[in-house]
């Protein structure tokens, strides 16, 4: 259903709650379908959901990263971690 341009680099979840919204803008009856500014905030409300917990997933990484590099330097004064993140020898 998502662009196969995307390839598979979209959270699903965020897939199926944007098609939720655009069924609901399927039905047949008119009082039944969502104003346009309500599928507008919906949408809006996704993109910020999602942007936010892409940020939050991102610096999750980055601060398990940097903890982990943070023990292994301070286990061992002999070790430090490079660029990649692997820890080296003095």
């Amino acid at each position: 259903m998502a662009d196969p341009f995307l390839e598979e680099q979209y959270p699903v979840k965020g897939l199926y709650q944007a098609l939720a919204v655009a069924a609901m803008c399927l039905q047949e009856e008119a009082d039944t379908r969502p104003l346009i500014s309500d599928v507008v905030t919906a949408l809006e409300f996704l993109s910020v959901n999602n942007k936010n917990s892409e940020s939050a997933h991102q610096q999750d990484n980055a601060s398990a990263s940097a903890s982990a590099s943070a023990s292994a330097s301070a286990a061992s004064p002999d070790t430090y971690s490079d660029s990649s993140g692997e820890i080296k020898s003095i």
